[in-house]
């Protein structure tokens, strides 16, 4: 089942929110931001707690509420801004509709296809506008680290939830989170001497959190091999070549 109607009320009301943001002018402060996100934080509490009888649930829309203004307020074109909008409330009834569909069939793996796709671009989202307010604001170098490092960390966690149904240990899947996180917190300090824009530095987070993710999910399985390892690190070092040598080295905002 892939539609569901309360599922998809809840993003229509997420959907409203962020057409409310686009088209009202941007005003940066932080009053602004808190306005903007807090009733979009809401709607997601809610959401997963009438869908699933817990807030826990609630992260992986969390964070897409709180990445998406960021971002959205570092697109100017009307047309792309719109794309943008309709893009994040499709991630967001994923979101719902995989945490729904785990939640009555906990060995659902379309659900967590669906959970896992929102999850990768909530943290695209979060990686990118995180970085171009960085770039573009004046937000200390310390913060980016941290919130690099609590927004893998916590998305990291949530994505193992699979893996803990499985038998996991919850000890063991939250050490391997705060080790995520901090490779990317890391990572973050890292990307900030180098000469690229939000976009870019966001993709490039994300292949390095999807390279660290990918092992440690082996790593829980016992499948993990030095071959293994070795192919996926080379593929990943490839993606990364691509994208370096076809993006200008120069920060772009």
């Amino acid at each position: 089942m892939i539609f569901h109607f309360t599922v998809f009320v809840w993003s229509l009301a997420f959907l409203f929110g962020l057409e409310l943001i686009a088209i009202n002018p941007i005003i940066v402060a932080w009053d602004w931001y808190i306005f903007s996100i807090l009733p979009l934080i809401v709607v997601s509490l809610i959401a997963s707690r009438r869908i699933t009888k817990r807030f826990t649930d609630a992260f992986v829309p969390g964070l897409l509420s709180l990445a998406v203004p960021t971002l959205l307020l570092l697109i100017d074109h009307p047309t792309e801004r719109q794309l943008f909008v309709m893009l994040s409330a499709a991630m967001y009834y994923f979101a719902l509709l995989g945490i729904y569909r785990l939640r009555h069939a906990p060995e659902d793996k379309t659900a967590q296809a669906f959970l896992n796709t929102a999850a990768i671009a909530a943290l695209f989202f979060f990686y990118a506008g995180v970085y171009g307010f960085y770039l573009n604001f004046s937000f200390p170098l310390w913060g980016l680290m941290l919130l690099y490092f609590f927004g893998t960390a916590l998305m990291s966690y949530e994505t193992f939830v699979g893996i803990e149904r499985e038998g996991g240990e919850p000890r063991r899947l939250a050490l391997y989170s705060v080790l995520l996180g901090s490779i990317m917190g890391e990572m973050a300090w890292v990307m900030s001497f180098w000469p690229f824009g939000y976009l870019t530095a966001g993709v490039i987070a994300l292949i390095f959190f999807f390279l660290a993710w990918d092992i440690s999910f082996d790593a829980f399985h016992q499948t993990l091999s030095l071959k293994k390892a070795v192919v996926r690190i080379l593929f990943f070092l490839a993606l990364l070549g691509i994208l370096l040598a076809s993006t200008p080295w120069r920060i772009l905002v």
